[in-house]
C-alpha cells in the first residue's frame, strides 16, 4: 500500500484512539473498543512503516523525507506565530518522552521560535517502569498514565508564562470557566504542538489555549515535493488554530471539535 496512505491511516488511528478512550472514561459503551482497534491499526501500520523505511529503498525513504519535513512544516509554521505574538515571554515545553530532543516536530518549533520566546525548561512525563521484561511487555497508550495528578507533578515548582506541549493535555485537564481545573496551568497559556484538541473548543473559546497546530480534516496527502513556500505547504495538511479564529475554523470543520 502506498506509505502516504498508510501515514494518513496512522494518524485517523491516532486520534481515533484518543476520542475513543476520552468516551471510554465517560462510560460510553464504544469508547474502549474503539480505543483498542484504533492502537491496534496504529501499532501495526507503525511497525509497517518501520520496517518499510528500513528495507523498502530508496522510494520509501524520500517517502519517510517527506513526511518528517511535513512535521517541521507543522510546527514550524506554529512557531512563527508565537514568534510575532509572545515574543520575550517565558516558555515550557512539554515534550513526547519517547521521541529525542531533536525530533521533527521539536526541530520545526525551533526553527520557527528562532529564540524569540525564552524557554526555561523542557519537562515530559516519565512513563512507568516496566513490570517484567522491557523487550517483551508491550507500552501502556500514554492516555492510560498520563494523568492530571502526574502533569501537576511534573510541573511542581515550575513557573512561566507559556505551556507548549507536544503531548497534549491528560484526560479530564480542561477550561472551568475562565481557566484550566488544573493548578499548574492556572494564569497560563497552553500552545498545542501536538496532541488532539477534539476535547478543547471550551478551551480556545475561553482563551486558555491561545493556539494549536493540528490536521485538516481535508488534508492532501500525495506523492508531490513539499512546496518550498511554507504557507502553502502548512495548508495542504494543517489548520492553526486560535483563540481568535477558533470560530471560523470549527465552522468551517464542525468535526473538529467535540459537540
Amino acid at each position: 500500500m502506498n506509505n502516504i496512505i498508510m501515514y494518513a491511516i496512522l494518524a485517523v488511528a491516532a486520534i481515533g484512539a484518543i476520542v475513543g478512550w476520552s468516551n471510554a472514561k465517560k462510560g460510553v459503551a464504544w469508547g474502549q473498543p474503539m480505543t483498542i482497534v484504533c492502537a491496534i491499526i496504529a501499532i501495526c501500520i507503525g511497525g509497517y512503516l518501520s520496517w518499510s523505511n528500513s528495507f523498502g529503498g530508496g522510494q520509501n525513504k524520500s517517502a519517510q523525507a517527506r513526511e518528517i519535513e511535513y512535521q517541521k512544516v507543522m510546527t514550524r509554521q506554529l512557531g512563527n506565530y508565537l514568534k510575532d505574538k509572545f515574543a520575550g515571554k517565558k516558555a515550557i515545553i512539554i515534550k513526547d518522552p519517547y521521541s529525542k530532543e531533536d525530533s521533527p516536530l521539536m526541530v520545526g518549533l525551533n526553527e520557527g521560535l528562532a529564540g524569540a520566546l525564552n524557554i526555561v525548561d523542557t519537562i515530559y512525563p516519565e512513563p512507568p517502569k516496566p513490570k517484567g521484561d522491557p523487550e517483551m511487555e508491550m507500552m501502556d497508550p500514554m492516555e492510560t498514565w498520563y494523568t492530571k495528578a502526574v502533569l501537576e507533578k511534573m510541573m511542581k515548582g515550575k513557573d512561566a508564562d507559556i505551556i507548549i506541549t507536544t503531548i497534549g493535555l491528560p484526560m479530564g485537564v480542561g477550561c472551568a470557566g475562565k481557566d484550566f481545573n488544573a493548578n499548574c496551568l492556572k494564569g497560563k497559556k497552553v500552545i498545542f504542538a501536538g496532541g488532539s484538541i477534539y476535547e478543547h473548543g471550551r478551551a480556545f473559546a475561553a482563551g486558555c489555549i491561545a493556539a494549536a497546530v493540528t490536521y485538516k480534516p481535508n488534508a492532501e496527502y500525495d506523492e508531490k515535493p513539499v512546496p518550498k513556500d511554507q504557507q502553502a505547504a502548512f495548508d495542504k495538511r494543517f489548520l492553526l488554530v486560535t483563540a481568535e479564529n477558533y470560530k471560523e475554523v470549527m465552522n468551517q470543520h464542525p468535526d473538529i471539535f467535540q459537540h
